[in-house]
C-alpha cells in the first residue's frame, strides 16, 4: 500500500489540512446558484437496447445555463431497481452501460462540460488543457461548472420517476473526483463507486502525477515561471477532493492501483483516508493501463454492482479499510487475486 508521501502504510500528509476558510461558503453559493438555472430536462426517444427498457438522449442546464448532454436506460415495469449515474474519464465521453442494464439498473450517463457531446458547453477551453479553464479563481473554473453537472445529473435522474431501490453514484478518474465533490455538496447517494477518483491533494499532484490533467497543470507552471503558481494551488484547492471527502456520508466503495501516472496511488489515499462514511478500498496492480493487468478490475466491478442490486450488508466497511484506516481482509483479498 503507498500514502501521500510516497511511502509505504502511514497517514497521507494530506490529513488536517483546514482548505480555504471560506470552503463552505463557496459550495452554498455554488448550489444556490445553480438552484436558480431551470433544469429544462428535453428528452429525445432513441434505440433501447433490449426488451421492457426504454432509451433516450437527453439534454438538461447545469451552472451558468449551459446544456449537457446524455442518455438514459430504463426499465418499463414497477419493480424497484437501482438507479446508477456515470460521467466519464478525461478527454472521454459517456459510453452507455448496457451490462448495468442487463443486470438489472436503470442507468443514466452524461458528459461532463467541455467533452464529447457537451462540449459547446465549454466556450473557450484553456489552451493548456481544460484544468486550467478560468483557472484564475475558484469562482470561473471550469470544476465549479463540472461538480454542478454531477449535481444536476442526479436530480435529473431523480426526475425520470422510475421505480427506484437504491442511487448509485458512479465515476473513474474525473468523473470519479466529481462523484464524490457532487455527494460532498449535495448528497443523494445511497452508495458512491469511486475508481481512482483524482483531484485528491493537490499539492501531491503537482509532485507525483506523470500524465493527463496533472501534467497539464505541471507544463503550464513549468512553462509559465511568471504564473503565481500559489495561487493556482489555492484556486484548486476548492475542488481538492480529499478536503471534501470527510462530508461523504454513504457508504463508499474505492479501487485504486498501485502503479499509476495519471492518478498515483498516493493521492487516492489522501482521498480514502479522510472518509468517515463505511468504506470499502480494494487495491490492484495498476489503474490507467492498456496492459492486461487491468483486467483484475473485473473484480470491482462485481463488488459494487452487486452491492447495487443487493444492497450494502450490515458490517460494511469492517472488511477492507476500516474506519482507522487499517487494511483488512478486502483489499488483501483482492490484491491476491490480480494476476489472471
Amino acid at each position: 500500500m503507498c500514502r501521500a508521501d510516497g511511502g509505504d502504510g502511514g497517514a497521507p500528509a494530506q490529513a488536517g489540512a483546514p482548505g480555504p476558510p471560506d470552503l463552505d461558503a463557496f459550495w452554498a453559493t455554488t448550489l444556490a446558484q445553480l438552484s436558480q438555472v431551470p433544469v429544462d430536462l428535453r428528452r429525445t426517444p432513441r434505440h433501447a437496447p433490449s426488451a421492457h427498457t426504454v432509451a433516450h438522449d437527453l439534454e438538461f442546464r447545469s451552472w451558468g445555463g449551459q446544456p449537457i448532454r446524455g442518455y438514459a436506460i430504463t426499465w418499463e415495469d414497477a419493480a424497484p431497481r437501482p438507479l446508477i449515474v456515470h460521467a466519464h474519464g478525461y478527454r472521454s465521453q459517456a459510453v452507455p452501460r448496457l451490462g448495468w442494464v442487463r443486470a438489472g439498473c436503470h442507468v443514466l450517463g452524461f458528459d461532463v462540460r467541455g467533452f464529447g457531446r457537451s462540449l459547446a458547453a465549454v466556450p473557450a477551453p484553456a489552451p493548456a488543457g481544460w484544468l486550467l479553464t478560468g483557472a484564475r479563481g475558484p469562482e470561473t473554473s471550469v470544476l465549479r461548472g463540472a461538480v454542478c453537472d454531477y449535481v444536476r445529473a442526479t436530480e435529473v435522474a431523480a426526475a425520470l420517476n422510475v421505480p427506484t431501490l437504491r442511487a448509485i453514484s458512479h465515476g473513474v478518474s474525473l468523473a470519479g473526483g466529481l462523484a464524490l465533490m457532487a455527494e460532498a455538496v449535495a448528497p443523494r447517494a445511497d452508495l458512491l463507486v469511486l475508481g481512482v477518483p483524482t483531484f485528491g491533494w493537490t499539492e501531491g499532484r503537482r509532485l507525483l502525477v506523470e500524465a493527463g490533467s496533472g501534467a497539464e497543470i505541471s507544463s503550464f507552471l513549468d512553462q509559465h515561471p511568471q504564473y503565481p503558481e500559489d495561487d493556482l494551488q489555492a484556486v484548486l484547492s476548492y475542488f481538492d477532493t480529499a478536503l471534501l471527502a470527510p462530508r461523504v456520508r454513504c457508504p463508499t466503495v474505492i479501487g485504486l492501483g498501485v502503479v499509476d501516472r495519471v492518478v498515483p496511488c498516493a493521492t487516492v489515499m489522501a482521498v480514502v483516508e479522510p472518509i468517515r462514511a463505511p468504506r470499502e478500498v480494494m487495491t490492484f496492480p495498476v489503474s490507467h493501463d492498456a496492459g492486461p493487468a487491468m483486467r483484475a478490475w473485473d473484480r470491482f466491478d462485481e463488488r459494487w454492482l452487486g452491492l447495487a442490486v443487493g444492497g450494502v450488508p450490515d458490517g460494511f466497511g469492517q472488511d477492507g479499510f476500516g474506519q482507522d484506516g487499517s487494511p483488512g481482509q478486502r483489499s488483501a483479498a483482492a490484491s491476491r487475486t490480480q494476476a489472471r
